[in-house]
C-alpha cells in the first residue's frame, strides 16, 4: 500500500514570496488577456439542439468544451443552420451545419464539402458526394455508398462505423477487421464500456485499438457500477473466461513489486463499483488484490484466514466461511495552512468483527434517515446487532443501525487498505489558491459589469433609432 501519511513540506520564507508574486504576476496577466478579448454576445437558443450560436453583429460561433465559443470563420448568419442529429438518439446535435454557400463540422469550413450534398448518418459520421467524414476527417478508403453505423450501444453514442471491407472508430481506420462478423460484446447490464468494445470472429477491439490476447468468443463486458464520466479516470473492463482486461490491456499476472506470477484463470474478481471503491478488489485463495488502473498493476492488498470462496450478499457485502466483510471508499481531501484539494482515493475492505456469517439473518428492504440523507437497502441481524446494506452503494457497503434505527459507521481497522494519488494533485499553497480565487471574482465582476455597459449602450441606441 502506499504511503499516505507523508508530511508536506512547509513552504515559507524565500521561498512562499517567490511563489506569491509569480502567482500575482500570473494571474493579472490573465485577467488582461481576457478583459481585452472581446467575447461574443451570444444565446444558445438562437440554435436549438446545437453547439452554434449567433451574435447581433451577424457574426456564428461555435461552442468547444473548455474553450468556450470561438467564431466560426465566413459564415453567413441569415442563412446558417445546424443539421439535426438523430431525434431519438442519444447525441443531442451533430456538430455539422451548413448556409448557402458552405458547409461546417465542429465550427470548422469543409471547403470540399458542397452544402447541399451531405447526408448525415449518425454520431458525426456523414456522407457527401463519393467521400465520407468523421466530423472533419475523413474517412481515407472508404465507400460512401455502402457506409453504416455499427449500431453497438442503444444508451450510448455508437463510434464504429464500417463498409464491406473497412471499419472506422471514430474516424481511424482498423486494419484487419473480418467485416462480415462484427458483433457486440454481450453484458449483463447496460455500461458506458458497449460504446467503445467490439468484436468479430479473430479480434475483440478497444476504440481503435485490438485487445492483444483476448478470446472473442467468450469475451464479455464487466459492468462498473458508479461509473462516473470523467474520460480520464473512467475504467472500463472485461473478461473472456481466463483474463481480465481493462480498456486494451490485460490487466497483469504479474503482482507489482514482487516477481510471482499468478495461475492463469486463478484471479477472481470481487467488486467492480465506483461508489464502493475506487480500486477494483480481485482475489486468489487467501490473498486479496486491488487493481491501480492509471498505471494497469496488480498490488497485494491483504490475506484472509480462510481459503473459502467470497460470496456476494449484496452491493460490496460478502461472506466467506468465517466472516463478514464489506467494502468502503473515501476521498483524501487534502486540508491545511499550506496545501488543500483532492490528493487522492482509498479502497478498503473491512472484516465485520464478532459476527460469524452462519448467524446473519434478513429482515427485509428499509429505508433509514441519517443526517438529511435517506438510506434505502436491506436490513440484516446477528444477535442484538443490526447492519444496513444500502442498495445505492453509498460509500459502505455496510453500516451499522442504532437502536433508535438510525444508520451509523462501522469502526474500521483499515489493514485491508488501498490508495492512489491524484495525478492531477498540484501542491499549491492555499493563500496562493485564494490570491487565484479573489482575482477570479475580481474578474467575473469586472466581465458583468461591461456586459451590462454593452446591454445599456445598444439599448439607448436602438430607441433613438
Amino acid at each position: 500500500m502506499d504511503d499516505t501519511n507523508k508530511p508536506e513540506p512547509a513552504i515559507g520564507g524565500k521561498a512562499g514570496f517567490i511563489i506569491a508574486v509569480l502567482v500575482s504576476i500570473a494571474s493579472a496577466l490573465a485577467i488582461w488577456w481576457m478583459l481585452s478579448k472581446d467575447g461574443p454576445e451570444v444565446d444558445p437558443t438562437n440554435y436549438p439542439r446545437s453547439r452554434y450560436a449567433h451574435d447581433d453583429a451577424g457574426g456564428v460561433w461555435f461552442l468547444r468544451p473548455g474553450d468556450g465559443y470561438q467564431r466560426v470563420e465566413g459564415a453567413d448568419a441569415s442563412s446558417f443552420e445546424p443539421l439535426p442529429a438523430n431525434a431519438k438518439g442519444p447525441v443531442k446535435y451533430s456538430g455539422l451545419a451548413r448556409d448557402r454557400d458552405h458547409f461546417y463540422a465542429l465550427g470548422q469550413r469543409m471547403p470540399s464539402v458542397a452544402p447541399g450534398s451531405v447526408r448525415y448518418l449518425e454520431s458525426r459520421y456523414y456522407v457527401a458526394g463519393d467521400q465520407a467524414y468523421y466530423g472533419t476527417a475523413l474517412l481515407q478508403g472508404a465507400d460512401p455508398g455502402r457506409l453504416r453505423v455499427f449500431q453497438n450501444a442503444v444508451r450510448y453514442p455508437n463510434e464504429y462505423a464500417h463498409d464491406d471491407r473497412h471499419l472506422y472508430f471514430q474516424g481511424h481506420w482498423i486494419q484487419g477487421a473480418d467485416i462480415a462478423s462484427l458483433a457486440k460484446v454481450p453484458r449483463e447490464t447496460p455500461t458506458p464500456a458497449e460504446r467503445v468494445y467490439l468484436k468479430d470472429r479473430h479480434r475483440v477491439y478497444y476504440r481503435d485499438r485490438v485487445v492483444a490476447g483476448a478470446h472473442p468468443d467468450q469475451f464479455t463486458l464487466i459492468t462498473v457500477e458508479g461509473q462516473s464520466r470523467n474520460l480520464i479516470y473512467d475504467a472500463h473492463y472485461g473478461y473472456d473466461g481466463q483474463r481480465y482486461f481493462l480498456g486494451s490491456e490485460a490487466v497483469p499476472e504479474r503482482v507489482a513489486g514482487t516477481d510471482r506470477v499468478l495461475p492463469p484463470g486463478s484471479l477472481k474478481l470481487l467488486l467492480a463499483d465506483k461508489l464502493l471503491g475506487w480500486h477494483a478488489l480481485f482475489y486468489q485463495g487467501r490473498e486479496l488484490f486491488y487493481h491501480q488502473p492509471l498505471a494497469n498493476e496488480l498490488k497485494p492488498l491483504c490475506q484472509r484466514d480462510s481459503g473459502a470462496p467470497l460470496e456476494r450478499i449484496g452491493r460490496g457485502f460478502y461472506r466467506d466461511d468465517r466472516h463478514l466483510y464489506y467494502a468502503w471508499t473515501a476521498l483524501d481531501h487534502r486540508k491545511g495552512r499550506y496545501a488543500s484539494g483532492l490528493r487522492g482515493w482509498y479502497t478498503g475492505l473491512e472484516v465485520v468483527p464478532g459476527v460469524h456469517p452462519d448467524d446473519l439473518r434478513l429482515i427485509g428492504e428499509r429505508r433509514l434517515r441519517m443526517q438529511g440523507k435517506t438510506l434505502t437497502g436491506n436490513l440484516y441481524q446477528a444477535g442484538d446487532r443490526r447492519f444496513l446494506n444500502p442498495s445505492e452503494g453509498y460509500l459502505a457497503g455496510l453500516w451499522g443501525v442504532t437502536e433508535k434505527g438510525q444508520p451509523r459507521r462501522l469502526d474500521r481497522a483499515r489493514e485491508c487498505l488501498a490508495y492512489t494519488r491524484n495525478p492531477d494533485w498540484n501542491y499549491v499553497p492555499v493563500w496562493a489558491r485564494n490570491i487565484l480565487i479573489l482575482l477570479a471574482i475580481v474578474l467575473i465582476v469586472i466581465r458583468g459589469i461591461r456586459w451590462l455597459l454593452r446591454r445599456r449602450t445598444a439599448g439607448i441606441k436602438g430607441e433613438h433609432q
